[in-house]
């Protein structure tokens, strides 16, 4: 697992503002009691909350401290003056009452926190829809190329049913003795089909060509398509042969085989 990628994807925010779910607390905590990084963010989090809402918090009125202690001090001197008239003698603009006070305070900070949480709740599920959408690509990938290899897979099936299509397997040569392909031959209609089977891509700026072997001589059947790795594809048709084999040749195939080059070889 990437740290930073997980201290980013915003799930230390939605923890410190409590939208984060049980499971995803879970791993937090497991993850934070052997990572000092994810513990440090964990805590700066929370300053950057705190510090947010009690910047956001609103102060009282300057002058009120003076009023108060003059009213004191004129109590002081009048002490028959009695506490309903000390309240009135205090001018109400001055004075803000302490609902009044209450709730302006309490809703500044309110307010702060809410949009604290609404910043971090946007973070948090932006990841996380980005997180869903990459998930969702790589499902549709992955279901393309399910689908690609089933019908490769159909293709052989009914070749291999065919009476008239011969299959031969062509083995790694020495130098590659774990590679392996297959050509079907239909004997009726002299048409050709390959599969590489596990042949790794080829190097960029080379292509795989077949051969077909006719009384000892190399016969161009034709160049795999670069981006048909995993298919069976149409090559040359070839009227008669003793034996097939495919060589590592320079894009676009050549003439001759590069036998310094020879990949696997089958014979019918």
């Amino acid at each position: 697992m990437d740290i930073k990628e997980y201290i980013s994807s915003g799930i230390i925010e939605a923890y410190v503002l409590n939208l984060a779910s049980e499971e995803e607390v879970s791993v937090l905590m497991c993850i934070s009691k052997h990572n000092s990084e994810v513990q440090q963010a964990i805590l700066e989090a929370q300053e950057t909350l705190e510090d947010f809402a009690t910047v956001q918090a609103m102060s009282p009125p300057a002058e009120l401290k003076s009023i108060i202690w003059n009213k004191i001090s004129d109590q002081a001197n009048h002490p028959i003056v009695s506490v309903e008239k000390t309240e009135e003698l205090i001018p109400q603009s001055a004075l803000p009452s302490p609902v009044r006070k209450f709730s302006t305070s309490n809703w500044s900070i309110a307010a702060s926190i809410l949009l604290a949480i609404s910043i971090g709740a946007n973070i948090y599920f932006h990841n996380k829809t980005t997180v869903n959408q990459n998930l969702l690509e790589q499902s549709v990938s992955k279901q393309e190329s399910t689908q690609k290899a089933l019908l490769s897979l159909e293709e052989k099936w009914a070749m291999l049913q065919d009476p008239a299509i011969k299959t031969i397997t062509l083995a790694g040569v020495e130098q590659h003795p774990k590679l392996k392909a297959h050509v079907f031959w239909n004997t009726n209609t002299t048409d050709v089909y390959l599969s590489l089977e596990n042949l790794p891509p080829a190097p960029e700026g080379m292509q795989y060509q077949l051969w077909a072997i006719v009384d000892g001589k190399p016969v161009d059947a034709g160049v795999f398509p670069l981006d048909h790795t995993d298919q069976i594809t149409s090559m040359n048709q070839i009227p008669k042969a003793q034996a097939f084999a495919i060589t590592l040749e320079t894009k676009g195939g050549n003439p001759t085989p590069n036998l310094t080059q020879l990949y696997v070889m089958g014979n019918i």
